[in-house]
């Protein structure tokens, strides 16, 4: 019994923990007021989160890493996609900043935008308080390959960058033709399409790629690797799709703080942060034709923080069906479509958002993203208590799975190749997370099957080679013994 304390007190984690704790108590707090029908003042709620974002923050200032460790990058998408609507808000005292029009407007005032507020900060507090209170310092201590393991790795290596690039040039063809005929309009309407293609075979292997790079810890494969996930978000970035390039930038931070063990000094990384949120949002200018270069940064943070308001736009619509909540624990819209189980609009929470509540917006090409806040909350049937519990079990769950990592290099694999959609996750949903982990073990399965068929190959070949090795030496002295006879004859006739 007295092992516990000591545990939650360990040198390192004091401070986490005890940021953790304070966490969990405000989730708490704002679940039993819901609970009980009572609620705040709006203002009074902004400023809560803001207080549980300066207490992630002080945990992540503490914590190995700092802002490129895992959470730390993670709190990084935080900041960005939720915080800049309510600070404005509360700075300026503006309340356009929470209206959002998509088909139909969300503008949730007084007790609805308290609502929106505190889900927020329950589940924020809920998911990091998860994870600091049962934080541990962790430090990579993996056993070297095996030999068939290596050779196991290096075969999966190779086949996934063939078929990486073999689809490349496909795809980009594929954006090419599609920008040349119809602008950025035309790259929109294909996502609204749900038809069978290779091409998102891309999107699963390339995280291959980066997972196997960190597993063999080789310059060659790292090189390869590189080259290949470079040419990929190029060809995202140059048709408008910032999101291939934002997310590679936080697996590279996380990839240099955690792995290659390379500290990046606080202000370079704000620096870099700027930098490409301007790039981003001049993009985005070029997109939609605006100039409004002088505002460049409010706008990127006032639209990246759009995801601030699904929540309320989403509560404004039908209770979504059973198989749109179960769609966003894992993507299995093609499924849905053989069983001829809904639709495109209905295959889950993200895509139901934008269908339902602008239909001929999202027909077009068009669309709002969501947030795996949103997936819980559903998945725990809008009961905020229950909302809280899911999300503080995934900040629990990731600390673990992160622990794990450092000591399994199965758990690392799975990590490396969930990371971008663990950074994206907040304004995306849960099964961008899910489907990476369960269709690269598929993948993985596969490559394991062919690795034991080459070896079975590679034996039996080896096998016959010492036959023919065993039985050279008797055929070559066949010869001689006949020619031996042939001289010996001949001797005794003379």
């Amino acid at each position: 019994m007295t092992a516990l304390p000591s545990q939650l007190v360990s040198p390192g984690t004091l401070a986490q923990r005890l940021a953790g704790a304070t966490l969990v108590s405000i989730a708490l707090l704002l679940a039993v007021l819901d609970a009980v029908g009572a609620f705040l003042s709006s203002n009074a709620c902004a400023i809560l989160l803001f207080a549980v974002l300066a207490t992630i923050a002080f945990a992540i200032h503490k914590t190995p890493g700092g802002l490129t460790s895992l959470i730390g990058l993670f709190f990084v998408g935080t900041i960005l996609w939720v915080a800049p609507r309510p600070l404005i808000a509360l700075v300026t005292g503006d309340d356009e900043m929470y209206t959002l029009l998509f088909g139909q407007m969300a503008a949730p005032r007084g007790e609805d935008l308290y609502h929106l507020l505190a889900f927020w900060t329950i589940g924020i507090a809920s998911l990091y308080g998860g994870y600091f209170l049962f934080f541990s310092p962790t430090s990579l201590n993996l056993k070297p390959l095996s030999h068939q393991a290596r050779l196991y790795c290096e075969r999966s290596f190779a086949f996934a960058f063939i078929v990486v690039a073999i689809l490349l040039p496909l795809l980009a063809e594929k954006r090419f033709v599609a920008f040349a005929e119809g602008g950025y309009y035309a790259l929109y309407v294909n996502q609204a399409e749900s038809s069978f293609s290779l091409l998102p075979l891309l999107g699963y292997l390339c995280p291959a790629l980066f997972a196997l790079a960190v597993i063999l810890d080789q310059k060659k494969y790292s090189r390869l690797m590189v080259v290949a996930v470079t040419c990929y978000a190029l060809c995202g970035i140059l048709f408008g799709r910032r999101m291939e390039v934002g997310t590679w930038l936080l697996v590279a931070l996380w990839h240099t703080s955690a792995i290659r063990g390379k500290p990046i000094r606080l202000g370079r990384l704000l620096i870099g942060f700027a930098a490409a949120g301007f790039a981003f949002q001049w993009i985005e200018m070029m997109r939609t034709d605006s100039d409004a270069i002088e505002t460049i940064f409010l706008a990127f943070f006032t639209s990246q923080g759009v995801i601030f308001m699904i929540p309320a736009l989403s509560w404004q619509l039908p209770v979504p069906p059973l198989h749109t909540i179960l769609g966003s624990l894992l993507s299995i819209r093609h499924v849905y479509r053989l069983l001829g189980i809904g639709s495109i609009g209905t295959a889950n929470i993200l895509d139901y958002v934008s269908a339902q509540s602008g239909p001929a917006l999202f027909e077009s090409g068009n669309g709002l993203s969501s947030t795996g806040y949103l997936d819980i909350f559903f998945l725990s049937g809008g009961i905020i208590l229950l909302y809280a519990l899911g999300c503080g079990l995934v900040g629990f769950l990731l600390g673990r799975w992160e622990a794990r990592s450092a000591q399994s290099r199965v758990a690392l694999f799975l990590l490396c190749v969930s990371l971008q959609s663990i950074f994206f996750v907040q304004r995306s949903s849960i099964f961008t997370v899910t489907s990476q982990v369960v269709y690269l073990s598929f993948f993985m399965a596969l490559t394991y099957v062919l690795h034991r068929l080459l070896n079975l190959l590679r034996a039996n070949e080896m096998h016959a080679e010492a036959v023919r090795d065993t039985h050279q030496p008797a055929l070559g002295v066949l010869p001689c013994l006949s020619s031996d006879a042939t001289a010996i004859q001949v001797a005794t006739n003379v």
